[in-house]
């Protein structure tokens, strides 16, 4: 944090720029066989007054760079051709303000402006007694030089705060946009843990209701099984929730909960099958160990099928669930006969993002999905991953 206020730093700068202009660039410590031709024999009071006004134009040059640097080559020519005075510092200090802070075009307008300004600073010095072409040429290219410099200089200035300005969106909208990214992870983790427990609960408290006058035993079972599910759930929100918390950031899927998902398929099967729906659940070829995220897409696959199996087939409905697994791909199909009798309150609460999200995962591993109405009145669904099984 700089100690100095921007305001008063300026004030100094232009100070310092004016004392520097007033000291080497004026008649007031020239010898008399140097100097050029003026309008008007100025005291050195009067050098001094017209240099100490340099200092508050100066000073204004960051909240109107244009106008300052046009301003100030204005007033150096005047006061060049009045009393002999020549404002280098200072002009140069204008000329760069403005070649930072102001487009191409303006800034270029500024550069010949000052130019302009010094090419009277040069006639001045040819009336010197004094002169030669040669000297009048040095001082010519001098000008020229330290005029382009400072252009030059705060065109790279402003290059460079523009590259600034822009990286740094580039990182905001980045940044924006992996929030964006990662918001769409954890409300798809969140629909997939909390629609398939919420059905599954519903259905099995139905289940436990219908059985409550006839079978105490089957109806403690179901509910038995409702808490099971409603612990499953929480455990999982809880890991889901972990992992959000987590400072790492590393992994391919952020929110994956945990690795093998599904090696737990048959606690899944069994909480679905609590719930009246018969799960026959089939592995063909030799299993390996999947990438983190296609392990955990190939889980949700199954989930998300058993939870609309079980919300629009209903209780009473089939469904098979085959795992077909080969060297470079990982099958899956889940069909069920569509035999059951679906409950109204399950039906009800569906969200409508299930198949949307599943889509949205299995594209982004590089996978397909196909799901389709069967003429038996079933549906079934099959998944192709990209197994890159070790």
């Amino acid at each position: 944090m700089s100690i100095v206020s921007a305001p008063i730093r300026d004030v100094i700068i232009a100070t310092a720029a004016s004392c520097i202009d007033l000291l080497l660039f004026t008649r007031f410590m020239e010898d008399d066989a140097y100097q050029g031709w003026t309008l008007f024999d100025a005291s050195p009071a009067t050098l001094i007054a017209i240099n100490v006004l340099l200092i508050p134009i100066l000073a204004l040059r960051r909240k109107a760079p244009v106008s300052v640097c046009l301003i100030l080559t204005v007033y150096a020519a005047a006061i060049t051709v009045a009393v002999g005075s020549r404002p280098l510092a200072t002009l140069l200090i204008a000329l760069y303000t403005a070649a930072a802070n102001s487009r191409l075009g303006p800034s270029l307008g500024c550069l010949a402006a000052t130019l302009a300004a010094h090419a009277i600073t040069v006639t001045y010095d040819m009336s010197s007694p004094l002169s030669t072409w040669q000297s009048v040429v040095g001082l010519t290219a001098l000008y020229v030089l330290f005029d382009t410099s400072a252009w030059a200089l705060g065109r790279w200035a402003a290059y460079a705060k523009a590259k600034a300005k822009y990286l740094l969106e580039t990182r905001q909208t980045m940044a924006a946009e992996a929030v964006g990214v990662e918001r769409v992870r954890i409300a798809r983790e969140l629909h997939d843990i909390v629609a398939h427990a919420v059905t599954i609960m519903i259905l099995q408290a139905a289940s436990s209701e219908r059985l409550m006058g006839t079978d105490q035993a089957l109806a403690a079972q179901a509910m038995q099984s409702v808490q099971d599910t409603g612990r499953q759930a929480m455990t999982e929100l809880g890991r889901l929730l972990t992992v959000l918390r987590s400072v790492s950031n590393t992994d391919t899927e952020p929110v994956s909960g945990t690795a093998d998902r599904l090696s737990t398929l048959h606690s899944l099967t069994e909480r679905v099958e609590a719930a009246g729906v018969a799960v026959n659940l089939n592995s063909h070829g030799h299993p390996g160990r999947l990438d983190p995220s296609v392990d955990l897409a190939a889980y949700r696959v199954v989930q998300e099928s058993l939870t609309n199996v079980s919300r629009y087939a209903g209780p009473g409905s089939a469904v098979d669930v085959n795992l077909r697994w080969s060297p470079s791909t990982l099958e899956i199909e889940i069909l069920d006969d569509g035999a059951g009798m679906p409950d109204a309150v399950a039906r009800e609460i569906s969200s409508g993002f299930g198949f949307v999200g599943l889509r949205e995962r299995i594209t982004l591993i590089g996978g397909q999905i196909h799901t389709e109405p069967v003429d038996d009145g079933g549906y079934r669904v099959a998944v192709t991953l990209p197994a890159k099984t070790s």
